[in-house]
């Protein structure tokens, strides 16, 4: 099984505080494959904090869209030094 195929459920994210991830896009790409790479999104951030899913991916970067699991996934962390 390559990394990518890997759910993130065993990986240590200690110190990570924002995942990216996404599919592919462009006329090379590799078709997503839905659960694989990104596990749950709503568990992830509970270990990372901020999730933010840029695209299925395809042809073009917005062919597939960017929902995932019925919502868009556009959080980013909080900016060091912002008042809270």
């Amino acid at each position: 099984m390559r990394a990518a195929d890997r759910p993130l459920g065993g990986l240590d994210l200690t110190g990570i505080d924002w995942v990216i991830a996404g599919g592919e896009s462009g006329p090379d790409h590799r078709p997503p494959r839905p659960g694989v790479g990104s596990g749950d999104p709503g568990q992830l951030r509970k270990r990372v904090g901020s999730v933010f899913f840029k695209q299925w991916g395809g042809r073009t970067p917005k062919a597939g869209g960017r929902e995932l699991d019925g919502r868009v996934w556009d959080e980013m962390p909080a900016r060091a030094g912002a008042a809270a």
